[in-house]
């Protein structure tokens, strides 16, 4: 998805996947769960929670792009039928984000550690997370104000500097952060989803 170019028209819709599903069954699902949601999966990324390192609030996380113009992401579609994917997990839609710094691309960040933080509503300044190490920073601002956080965080950084990095962001009040991964694709997904790989 780094390879997408994105501007000041541009807004990323952030959708967290809490499910009972073992990985593997869910990757199963994410095919045509993915055809489901979007017309071009190219414009969108699934994130899996690195849970042997962290406890995360969150199983996956999935970034999709698109216009704020073209803004429209369904998860029901007519008729109010559900995708199977939804029946086994929890969905929640932290909704449309503005990027306001991306500083990672596709080949910048490659072997890095990635932390995902959700920032809630209160906290309004971002001098304490610029002021963190990290080798890259990309920063989501709420578009929508029924959004679920003000700001959502992606830090590129090293992995023993990540878990520093996650010490001071959990110990923030309004902050679920956690280690994330681009997901090992099947390779049904992956003629599927080859934009992404």
């Amino acid at each position: 998805m780094n390879t997408v170019n994105m501007n000041k028209d541009t807004i990323v819709q952030f959708v967290c996947f809490t499910s009972v599903l073992e990985p593997e069954e869910f990757m199963e699902m994410w095919e045509s769960y993915a055809s489901f949601l979007v017309d071009d999966p190219a414009n969108i990324l699934l994130q899996a929670g690195a849970t042997e390192r962290n406890n995360n609030r969150f199983n996956y996380v999935l970034q999709h792009v698109c216009s704020a113009t073209d803004f429209r992401f369904a998860f029901m579609k007519e008729g109010g039928r559900s995708h199977p994917l939804e029946d086994k997990g929890r969905i929640t839609q932290a909704g449309g984000y503005l990027p306001v710094q991306l500083q990672s691309t596709y080949n910048n960040v490659k072997g890095y550690s990635r932390v995902v933080a959700f920032v809630g509503h209160s906290e309004t300044e971002l001098d304490f997370y610029r002021g963190q190490t990290f080798h890259c920073l990309d920063i989501y601002e709420a578009y929508f104000e029924n959004c679920a956080y003000n700001y959502v965080l992606e830090f590129f950084l090293q992995e023993q500097e990540a878990r520093v990095l996650l010490g001071e962001l959990k110990a923030r009040h309004g902050v679920e952060a956690a280690l994330y991964e681009e997901c090992r694709i099947s390779q049904s997904s992956k003629r599927a989803l080859s934009p992404l790989l």
